[in-house]
């Protein structure tokens, strides 16, 4: 029986850019706009220039990074490009696999891509492509467990995909793809220790996946082996970081090239932790209704599954009084008292000024968190928020799927306006117009290097 690498390797390999359904390749596209603004729109953070700053050390280069001027070398670059995406956390998630998928998969391709005229805009899609679907069902084979064992799944998961992602753009062979996920095995990484000292080291994440990704097709492409049973093996993935002592079967992969994760990759509404946007949603719904009044509030209660709990809950101290940007982005309290007080949650909410705000800090205070047993987790990241004002009443909503879910999803549309939001205040109507336009229409026959170079340098 063929193990879970060589199903993997055998059915990615037969898939062309033609076996795939033109609904599919163009929210791909949209997925890629998505991506694209989320990075330029991180591209001028003092994040960007410290990490660019860092990579520059190591070794020149001639591959460009979304939004920026300077270019790395391929691996610098994958670093770079997977850190711009992912570093606002803002970027796509599979929700059932719990991994920011797009991130590392198309930091890989790029790198994979670049300096190379010969390969097509349309390689790079099915590339791009072909990495979410091995990154999503990854993930849910684990069903939501990679969090809970302290293990981020966008940096481990997210290696794998990127194997795949470059190895197709590379052409691999079947034989080679087992080898290369093998490989790649050794390389991933991603721990959430970062969420109890308030540290931006999950900006990483992404990035290093694509890196590891491009090491291991290339090794694997010189000849270097590795084990073909790097997911279900006795030291495998899943042994290893969830301690499952049955490892998935092949099923998951079977119907890859028949059914398409694409379709189910969530487009985030809000620069946050996705655990808490079902609470930003329902805090901003109540703060309409005529009986609440800010000042009024006397105690709110916010139930969510133990797993995302321990995420965007713990440790109490840091929750209700963020260190950092990205304690806030990860502080359920703090961001169910600022959506609130603000009536929105945008950059702007989670910057230093904002996070000194008292009355936002006394609301967050307030706030008692209690499980949910009726949670959809991990298949929604569902939540409850109940507000008790000092006179009384109470208000309460709950939503068990969050908004962008494959069941409720952001349109089209709406990633292209949300594009728009992110990279307009970067590079102007202009340049942001012909980004859009290129990634939507542009014909699969053009080379990537040209594409590339239209949101890269």
């Amino acid at each position: 029986m063929p193990s879970i690498s060589e199903t993997i390797a055998a059915k990615v390999s037969s898939i062309t850019i033609a076996d795939i359904p033109e609904e599919v390749k163009l929210r791909a596209r949209h997925l890629m706009l998505d991506s694209i603004g989320v990075g330029i729109a991180a591209s001028t953070t003092g994040f960007a220039e410290v990490t660019l700053n860092g990579l520059s050390r190591l070794d020149p280069g001639e591959v460009p990074v979304i939004g920026r001027s300077e270019t790395l070398s391929k691996s610098g670059a994958a670093i770079a490009n997977g850190l711009m995406i992912h570093g606002h956390d803002f970027d796509d998630t599979h929700i059932a696999a719990v991994s920011h998928v797009s991130a590392s998969s198309l930091a890989a391709v790029i790198s994979a891509s670049a300096g190379d005229e010969s390969i097509t805009f349309d390689e790079l899609l099915l590339g791009y492509i072909l990495a979410i679907e091995v990154n999503a069902r990854l993930g849910m084979a684990a069903d939501g467990r990679f969090h809970d064992k302290g293990f981020h799944p966008t940096g481990v998961l997210g290696a794998y995909g990127s194997a795949i992602g470059a190895g197709i753009i590379h052409k691999l062979t079947a034989k080679q793809l087992v080898a290369a996920q093998g490989i790649v095995g050794s390389f991933s990484s991603g721990v959430l220790q970062f969420l109890d000292e308030g540290s931006g080291t999950k900006r990483l994440h992404p990035g290093w996946a694509a890196n590891a990704g491009l090491h291991a097709v290339s090794l694997a492409a010189a000849g270097f082996d590795g084990p073909a049973g790097i997911y279900e093996g006795r030291f495998g993935l899943y042994r290893t970081h969830i301690q499952d002592s049955e490892a998935p079967g092949t099923e998951l992969f079977d119907n890859l090239g028949e059914v398409w994760e694409v379709d189910n990759v969530a487009v985030k509404p809000f620069p946050t932790c996705h655990f808490t946007h079902s609470f930003i949603d329902i805090a901003l719904r109540l703060r309409e209704d005529p009986a609440f009044e800010y000042s009024q509030i006397e105690h709110m209660t916010a139930r969510i599954h133990e797993v995302p709990a321990r995420v965007v809950c713990e440790p109490v101290e840091d929750k209700l009084r963020p260190r950092g940007e990205y304690d806030a982005k990860f502080s359920l309290p703090y961001l169910t008292a600022a959506a609130l007080r603000h009536g929105k949650i945008t950059f702007d909410e989670l910057n230093e000024s904002a996070r000194g705000e008292e009355d936002v800090l006394a609301a967050a205070a307030l706030l008692t968190v209690e499980h949910d047993d009726e949670s959809l987790y991990p298949k929604a990241f569902s939540g409850d928020l109940a507000i008790t004002l000092k006179d009384g009443t109470t208000l309460h909503e709950s939503e068990k799927i969050n908004r962008g879910h494959e069941s409720r999803p952001l349109t089209n549309t709406e990633v292209a306006v949300k594009f728009s939001d992110c990279a307009l205040p970067v590079v102007g109507v202009e340049k942001a117009g012909t980004i859009q336009s290129t990634i939507i229409d542009a014909q699969g026959s053009r080379p990537a290097t040209e594409i590339i170079g239209t949101f890269c340098g």
